[in-house]
């Protein structure tokens, strides 16, 4: 045996001897929870509009620590007179639904009544159709998952140094909603065969690659070595705790060097795999795990049992292949449409687990929150690495952990002027400090008055102790803060850097808030919660607007549409005229916009047809091009059918004229409501091209080529022993000339972006289903079959009641419009 293998014998030893042995804001349906911002920072860069409504805070009002009181940040969507009004509107929709609900039609199902009270009820529990997804990563032990826990204020998420394996896991934050309620909802999602399959492969190659004497000489380096024994080390684990009950799992089993042993060895591991899954929840196939917890200390014990290496029971762990945690709980964080995600360090996993997070970072993230040491980070060179595997475009910023951690006696070494300020703070800390001494010292000896009086003097001098103590600690902490952030944005372009302390934050988060708030704002997470929730703002602002502006008059106007049938006097003969026009209209509608050949259809393919045949190359110069051409196009479709005639021509007007106005304002909001949906899915689809692109022309774990590469790679990394150079050359030749990597690598494309295109029409034609079918419902509305009794007559106190409450409503309406269309800068 070589002396590097012989070497490792000690190694071996020491990894078996560690092992084990055997409100009024609406920003959610709970809009009373959540608080109104007050007071911002100085600078905020915000609109007049939305200053001038921002109330003044009441010097007597008690200061608290809740994290529910901490003023959110000045964007337009957190505006206290723009979430005062979307609160007034929502509970308007509710009082139409509650008066829909007593009415006996409701009870039938195949009513009309029935379809405006669902949507009705659902739109009054209004919520922000969009999340956005910040990703916390970083190397194990800086703090990602304290800082987690500081910003969502709940002890949830295990850190590392607690002996979890958590941390090699995908794991989200959400905010209950309707299909969470919770107080607590954890879900699982599980690798299925295919992705066990080559997890498994990957670890067994990571061990080999080690253990296998035949393949570890061909290491040329000392660096490479040291990778490789890693990588062995993170196998072992990971094995270990998969099979820790099967005796056959040795090293000396794994590294077995005879022919056909690799192969034999992955069968056996999948087949211990699968069987060791029995027991799971939903037996070796389920593919998804989920739970409610009635607390966060019941939530942590779930937690803790997916991330355990040695679950109760003695059974196999869970992690290895899980691929994500989602949680569900309730935070003022997340209640503003927020994500936060703790992902994995790079360093510290498997290839397999490094690719899917790297694909999670790419995909999912919206902005990237590197995490590392503030005395670690500006030479840390994770930080560069995780940069590198970021999507150009991505927003990326860095968080400085430890903030707290400086040292007055090191800067007061100093010779410049802040070793001098540190100095004379030092030196007058000390006289006061002698001073509460002696006046401790008189205390002890004093009696009855004066015993008072020094009493009150060491009160005195233990506040200012503490008030001195307070100011170098702030000095020093901005100071390091103030020149760590400079060097990493001369480093870096275009770069955020926030630093906080999670230590700081815990000592004073329940302190006496009149005396942590300062410690708590020298903690930096409040300004990081800030920011945070800015992530989400915009996109939450574009979503409140279309849903005050269209999609609410669009559900009022097809309620009075509703109790509007039936009031005008219409002659047998005009009715029948009337009844084929809307009939006409309807069957326009379903065939341009529902049809396989409907507008929406065509457009997808048209879409598709291009990437065909340009096959990319084209994307990002005519990816403007393709949205306002889309764009375009739909706002073509508004001018062409009969139903856009029938609106424009006054001379059937005359037939209800009462019905047949208030169907043509209200699709005026109809098409506004179907242009919106356009408009976001574009952005989606755009986004996601861009992404795949990224994949098929640039080189990182999970781009097209290395998928496509990935098993030669591994044929030739277990290759070993005499002429194993000569053999995976003719592998990697045999490879490229024969496996038709290049058609796959097209077909793959193909699939990826025919995907892609799938989901997004999927999405869009459900939105356009659901405005089509509001008008339809408007135009039965109109004139009933001859001889059938309309709805509205058949309740006619309801109809009048409804008539009533939208007439009372529409200035609440009309008012929290305007003024969202005046913090947007425009009006109508």
């Amino acid at each position: 045996m070589p002396p590097q293998v012989q070497g490792r014998d000690a190694y071996t030893l020491a990894v078996r001897a560690e092992l084990p042995e055997k409100t009024p804001l609406a920003a959610s349906v709970h809009t009373g929870d959540v608080q109104v911002p007050r007071t911002f920072p100085a600078g905020s860069g915000s609109t007049s509009a939305v200053n001038q409504s921002y109330e003044n805070e009441d010097e007597n009002e008690m200061i608290s620590n809740d994290i529910r009181d901490e003023s959110l940040p000045p964007a337009p969507i957190y505006n206290i007179r723009l979430q005062n009004g979307l609160k007034a509107v929502k509970g308007h929709l509710a009082s139409l639904a509650s008066a829909m609900r007593l009415s006996e039609l409701t009870q039938d199902q195949s009513t009309s009544l029935y379809t405006l009270y669902k949507r009705t009820e659902e739109m009054s529990r209004f919520q922000y159709p969009v999340t956005r997804t910040v990703g916390f990563i970083g190397d194990s032990g800086v703090g990602k998952s304290s800082l987690i826990n500081s910003l969502l204020d709940q002890k949830i998420a295990r850190s590392s140094r607690e002996g979890s394996a958590c941390t090699c896991v995908v794991t989200e934050f959400r905010h209950t909603d309707q299909d969470h309620t919770g107080p607590f909802s954890i879900e699982a999602e599980f690798m299925n065969k295919e992705e066990r399959g080559n997890l498994l492969a990957h670890l067994l190659l990571d061990f080999r690659k080690y253990y296998v004497s035949s393949i570890y000489r061909e290491l040329q380096t000392i660096e490479e070595q040291r990778k490789c024994q890693d990588a062995a080390v993170k196998s072992w684990e990971t094995l270990h705790s998969l099979f820790k009950s099967q005796p056959r799992l040795t090293i000396e089993f794994l590294s077995d060097e005879s022919e056909d042993a690799h192969s034999e060895i992955l069968a056996l591991l999948e087949g211990w795999a699968y069987a060791g899954l029995i027991n799971r929840q939903g037996g070796s196939d389920a593919l998804e795990y989920s739970v409610i917890a009635g607390d966060v200390e019941e939530c942590k014990s779930i937690l803790d049992h997916l991330a355990a290496d040695h679950p109760e029971g003695g059974g196999p762990a869970l992690w290895p292949f899980i691929k994500l945690i989602r949680v569900y709980l309730s935070s003022p964080i997340l209640r503003t449409g927020l994500v936060l995600t703790d992902l994995p360090g790079l360093r510290d996993l498997n290839f397999a687990r490094v690719r899917a997070t790297e694909r999670y970072l790419a995909h999912q993230c919206d902005e990237v929150f590197i995490v590392a040491n503030i005395s670690r980070v500006g030479t840390d060179e994770s930080v560069g690495d995780i940069m590198r595997r970021c999507r150009q475009s991505q927003p990326r910023r860095i968080i400085c952990t430890n903030s707290e951690d400086v040292s007055p006696e090191e800067v007061s070494r100093e010779q410049g002027p802040d070793g001098r300020r540190v100095r004379g703070m030092n030196k007058e800390l000390e006289m006061v400090n002698a001073q509460k001494m002696k006046a401790k010292s008189q205390r002890i000896k004093s009696k009855g008055d004066d015993r008072l009086q020094w009493s009150l003097k060491e009160s005195e001098l233990s506040d200012q102790v503490d008030e001195l103590d307070f100011e170098i600690r702030r000095f020093l902490i901005n100071r390091r803060n103030l020149n760590v952030s400079r060097e990493l944005r001369r480093k870096y372009d275009d770069i955020q850097v926030f630093c906080i302390s999670n230590t700081l934050y815990s000592e004073h988060q329940n302190s006496d808030p009149t005396q942590a708030d300062r410690y708590l704002e020298l903690t930096g997470i409040r300004e990081l919660r800030r920011y945070c929730q800015l992530v989400p703002a915009e996109a939450q602002m574009r979503a409140t607007t279309a849903f005050l502006e269209d999609e609410v008059p669009a559900m009022v106007g097809s309620i009075r549409q509703w109790a509007l049938s039936g009031t005008d006097s219409v002659t047998a003969e005009k009715a029948a005229q009337l009844r084929r026009v809307l009939s006409d209209s309807q069957d326009a509608l379903r065939r341009d916009f529902q049809s396989s050949e409907g507008h929406v259809a065509c457009m997808f393919r048209d879409l598709r047809e291009r990437f065909d045949n340009s096959i990319i190359f084209c994307i990002d110069s005519s990816r403007a091009q393709w949205k306002q051409e889309s764009l375009n196009v739909s706002q073509r479709w508004w001018h062409v059918s009969s139903y856009a005639a029938f609106c424009r021509h006054y001379e059937h007007r005359h037939l209800a004229p009462h019905a047949l106005h208030n169907i043509i304002v209200n699709m005026g909001h109809r098409r506004e409501n179907i242009n919106t949906h356009i408009k976001n899915e574009m952005r989606n689809l755009l986004l996601k091209t861009q992404i795949t692109k990224r994949d098929m022309l640039e080189h990182h774990t999970d781009s097209f080529i290395s998928m496509l590469m990935e098993p030669c790679y591994n044929h030739c990394n277990s290759e070993g022993g005499p002429g194993c150079d000569k053999r995976r050359k003719s592998h990697m030749e045999d490879h490229l000339r024969n496996s038709r990597l290049f058609s796959k690598y097209s077909t793959h494309a193909k699939n990826v972006y025919g995907g892609i295109m799938a989901e997004s029409l999927k999405s869009l034609q459900e939105k356009i289903d659901n405005q089509i079918e509001g008008i339809v419902l408007d135009f039965h509305a109109v004139v009933v079959n001859e001889g059938e009794i309309p709805e509205a007559e058949r309740a006619p106190s309801l109809a009048n009641e409804l008539t009533s409450l939208i007439q009372s409503g529409q200035a609440t309406i009309d008012d929290t419009k305007g003024f969202a269309q005046q913090l947007n800068g425009r009006s109508d």
